[in-house]
């Protein structure tokens, strides 16, 4: 079983990402709100808990209870599906991937997403498309990304929203953290796109928004 803080973690991440409220978690697993709430602050948890909360909040039982044993429809191979986003990631300027849309979504395993500690609902796919991110991400590769985890992290990369001339775009870039300063980068700068320099994440006339940190391009990333 997990440690109190990275259970507490892990519990917030479900319970974030499925989209409920307390109430209604607390509801179909059978204690108070105020349980939900102590779990949140604490990550104290009756161990006989955990089955019903993964099952109600989407989560793989073993993000919880990394030691689980497999039980019937979630065998070692069991897959789960994450959604993919009706719109590409620019891996260069971003704003042509708009013109860029298809319904996709992925199977993954949900004992590698167990491992990872990632809950499915937080997850999803977009397609990159372009070439400022060569050679980590080249066009057309899917990424894999994680919507609960918004906060910089140096050297790694993070789907963004980018100001645009129409509107704002999806991209991916890397992360920089230089003292104060959380910058966005290019891995090929010399490419076919308008990202030669880093630019700031809090620019006044065009601040970028976090969507989420990349996990998967075809192998894990962190």
């Amino acid at each position: 079983m997990l440690d109190n803080e990275s259970m507490r973690a892990a519990i917030r991440s479900a319970i974030e990402g499925s989209g409920h409220t307390h109430a209604y978690i607390a509801e179909q697993v059978g204690v108070t709100e105020q349980a939900i709430t102590g779990w949140l602050k604490t990550g104290r948890i009756d161990k006989r808990r955990l089955p019903k909360l993964a099952q109600v909040t989407g989560t793989p039982l073993q993000v919880f209870l990394p030691d689980a044993p497999r039980t019937a429809g979630g065998g070692a191979d069991a897959h789960v599906d994450v959604e993919g986003f009706a719109q590409a990631a620019g891996l260069s300027d971003g704003e042509e991937a708009q013109e860029y849309a298809e319904t996709h979504r992925l199977k993954f395993r949900a004992d590698s997403l167990a491992r990872k500690r990632l809950a499915p609902a937080n997850l999803a796919v977009m397609y990159g498309r372009g070439d400022s991110m060569e050679p980590r991400v080249l066009d057309g590769d899917a990424i894999l990304f994680d919507r609960s985890d918004t906060k910089p992290r140096d050297g790694h990369l993070f789907v963004i929203l980018v100001p645009g001339a129409g509107a704002e775009s999806y991209s991916v870039k890397r992360c920089e953290l230089v003292g104060d300063l959380v910058l966005f980068r290019a891995d090929n700068p010399t490419g076919n796109h308008n990202w030669r320099k880093p630019r700031r994440m809090d620019d006044p006339k065009h601040p970028i928004k976090i969507v989420g940190r990349v996990r998967w391009i075809g192998s894990w990333e962190g």
